[in-house]
């Protein structure tokens, strides 16, 4: 109790940033589970298609992240230290190096299209998957363009427009996906295909609004029109890829190992590669509310690196982990009470039911490390550490991670639940080292 006193300034603070990212995050996260339910409702064989679509087009997704997700610490280091003029500079850069990685990564996916079936999954999922991911590679370009505006947002503090123009997406993109899958008002019922074009419509809505805010919140758009957009320097593209490379390797890392949990699982079977999908979606929902306050502590943290106040850096970065701790702990006992009702919202498929409800008991195990570890890789990222994060996360999942997946699944006669033994494997090393690490260098400059 006492150590929740000490910190309790710093919870109120993370929470004043961190409740409109996670309300943001819930909504896309409402938008995914809708996605799941709609396309749940046309059997196990699409879900199991969508579940390896997303396996495959996870990994564009979160290098673009990766790379857009270094400019808040950027930012709030140099709104924190006063130099208001980095923050344009930093600003313009990010957005054309974002906007490239948008061009790349659609021209990537789509090239990609005509070698699905090497992935070893059945005919038919990759056959209904391939629409998924064509209409998913043209919505790379807007959605890493609002990640741009986004994280400039929330680098200077203002997590508010982000969350209300992701909602009001997240509302556009329900909305459509109940007419584009099923058909409804006169369009034709594309299935799958209609949650990925639903996804496009909503992230160009996203962009729209997103800018329409800025225009008019507080003094957030006086940086970015004193962006002069015909004068770049090499020295801040250099520093914008030193930090968000590493991070998107981070993200790389972990993502991947989940993908390739999805491509083991359709090695499996498809109903488990379906259980597969349901019981990593719930995950999901809690792993959201958790990048919120880690986007907080990214936030905070390099808001005092750039004021030199290491004592606040430390204790930013602590309370975060606390927080996420307590609220991860009540999560891990919600999916082990509910584990047998909660896969009905999905599917009824007492098979796809039977195995989701297992492997919901070892969601419910990595909740705690899984929260962590995000949350020490932000605070790291705010202190601008994220090489040996990098080496860590690599250490973490692809030494043990996958490789236990693996083998554990296809060779150790464990099925389904083997490929979920590998993913907390992975993640209970990973927060373990990075929040050792986080420690240790918040301690140098005290």
């Amino acid at each position: 109790m006492n150590i929740l006193k000490r910190y309790k300034k710093d919870f109120s603070a993370n929470l004043k940033l961190a409740l409109p990212i996670m309300a943001g995050q819930l909504g896309q996260i409402t938008v995914y589970l809708a996605d799941n339910i709609m396309v749940g409702r046309l059997g196990a064989v699409s879900l199991a298609a969508v579940s390896f679509a997303v396996a495959l087009i996870a990994v564009p997704i979160v290098i673009g992240m990766g790379i857009a997700f270094a400019l808040p610490p950027l930012v709030s280091e140099a709104d924190g230290a006063g130099e208001k003029k980095k923050i344009s500079q930093y600003f313009k850069h990010s957005l054309l190096v974002n906007i490239g990685i948008g061009i790349l990564s659609c021209a990537v996916m789509l090239l990609c299209l005509p070698f699905l079936h090497l992935f070893g999954q059945q005919p038919e999922v990759v056959e209904i998957a391939r629409g998924y991911i064509y209409y998913s590679a043209w919505a790379m370009i807007p959605m890493m363009i609002f990640l741009t505006f986004r994280s400039y947002a929330e680098g200077m503090s203002e997590t508010m427009p982000p969350m209300i123009a992701m909602i009001a997406g997240n509302v556009i993109n329900i909305i459509l996906n109940y007419i584009f899958i099923y058909g409804k008002f006169g369009m034709p019922a594309l299935g799958v295909d209609g949650a990925a074009l639903s996804s496009l419509v909503a992230r160009i809505s996203m962009l729209v609004i997103l800018i329409a805010i800025l225009l008019n919140w507080k003094d957030l758009w006086k940086y970015i029109n004193e962006c002069n957009f015909t004068k770049y320097q090499r020295p801040i593209f250099k520093k914008i890829f030193t930090l968000g490379v590493p991070t998107s390797m981070q993200m790389f890392f972990e993502i991947s190992a989940f993908s390739g949990a999805a491509l083991i699982m359709g090695m499996v079977s498809s109903d488990a590669q379906a259980a597969h999908q349901i019981a990593i979606n719930l995950s999901s929902i809690t792993f959201m509310i958790c990048t919120g306050l880690a986007m907080a502590s990214t936030i905070r943290v390099g808001n005092q690196l750039g004021k030199k106040d290491y004592s606040a850096l430390r204790d930013a970065g602590i309370s975060a982990f606390l927080q996420v701790a307590l609220i991860m702990g009540v999560f891990s006992v919600l999916f082990v009470l509910l584990r047998h009702v909660m896969p009905l919202i999905y599917i009824d498929d007492e098979v796809v039911i039977g195995i989701a409800s297992t492997l919901l008991i070892y969601a419910a195990i990595f909740q705690i490390p899984d929260g962590l570890q995000v949350a020490a890789l932000a605070a790291l990222r705010g202190i601008q550490d994220v090489k040996k994060p990098t080496l860590i996360t690599f250490f973490s999942y692809y030494i043990f991670g996958i490789p236990i997946s693996y083998f554990a699944s296809l060779h150790w006669g464990m099925g389904a639940t083997g490929v979920w033994l590998g993913l907390l494997v992975g993640l209970f090393i990973s927060a373990s080292l990075l929040i050792y690490r986080f420690h240790k260098l918040s301690r140098i400059n005290l």
